[in-house]
């Protein structure tokens, strides 16, 4: 597979934004054979840190997707990690990444709770590492973010991604976010305490198709020193319009610490 040079959308202040926060993200490259047809899928995806282990997040109605492709009798002939975007980046080659191997779940009692889990092998992480990413570690997801000057969403989005045979581009955006203070009433969930809701603005796509599985970030304003801390509140989920839901990360993350302590 050849990965054309990383695209980005944005100013040149919001492309560096967004490089240094893509420096926790990937996007999961799927090459599928299904009855003699090819199939392509890219999923965007982040790495979370709890008590040291890493974890690759995404939707989990991606991990579901990749089940539903194997059902109709799919062969997962390549996948691999683009983590190419982030700022420093040093390698242009995707990685490969041995998806089974990484025992991809769903998490959540129903299709709503759309936590995606994956676990990547060590030396995925050191590949990964070797090339600027790093975690979302406990000191962006389990810390509370204060004054919020910001709400950014990162993603791949499926618009501008372009899938030709051998030969793919990918182009990494980033929105503005605003946080809905309740849950809007086309979003039928109970258990609001493990949902974000807010509205992306400054939206220039026809949909934000292929984002599902990106951070949602909260920028803090600028300390005296000029840095702005940020932290990751919740993942995007899904969309209606502009409309979108995202599980927040911080209940997820001390649900899986409490059970590495556990074991």
């Amino acid at each position: 597979m050849g990965v054309d040079s990383p695209g980005m959308t944005g100013t040149p202040e919001s492309r560096a934004l967004t490089r240094r926060l893509l420096r926790h993200c990937v996007a999961i490259y799927y090459n599928f054979r299904i009855n003699d047809e090819r199939r392509q899928f890219v999923h965007t995806a982040f790495l979370l840190a709890v008590e040291g282990r890493w974890l690759l997040m995404t939707a989990g109605h991606c991990v579901r997707e990749i089940e539903t492709a194997r059902a109709q009798g799919g062969v997962l002939t390549q996948c691999m990690l683009i983590d190419s975007m982030g700022e420093g980046a040093v390698h242009y080659h995707p990685v490969p990444f041995p998806y089974d191997d990484a025992y991809p779940m769903h998490i959540g009692v129903n299709e709503r709770i759309d936590y995606g889990v994956l676990v990547p092998r060590e030396n995925t992480c050191h590949l990964l590492a070797a090339n600027g990413i790093e975690p979302f570690d406990e000191d962006a997801w389990d810390t509370d973010p204060g004054e919020i000057q910001d709400l950014l969403l990162v993603g791949f989005p499926a618009e501008l991604n372009v899938l030709q045979g051998d030969r793919v581009t990918f182009t990494a955006s980033m929105f503005r976010v605003t946080r809905y203070p309740e849950r809007p009433e086309d979003f039928p969930e109970e258990e609001v305490d493990i949902y974000f809701y807010g509205r992306a603005i400054e939206h220039p796509l026809g949909t934000l198709r292929g984002c599902s599985g990106g951070p949602i970030v909260a920028i803090s304003p600028p300390d005296q020193e000029g840095t702005a801390r940020y932290h990751l509140v919740a993942m995007q989920v899904s969309t209606l319009g502009r409309d979108i839901k995202g599980m927040l990360m911080p209940p997820l993350g001390q649900l899986i610490r409490e059970l590495l302590r556990d074991s």
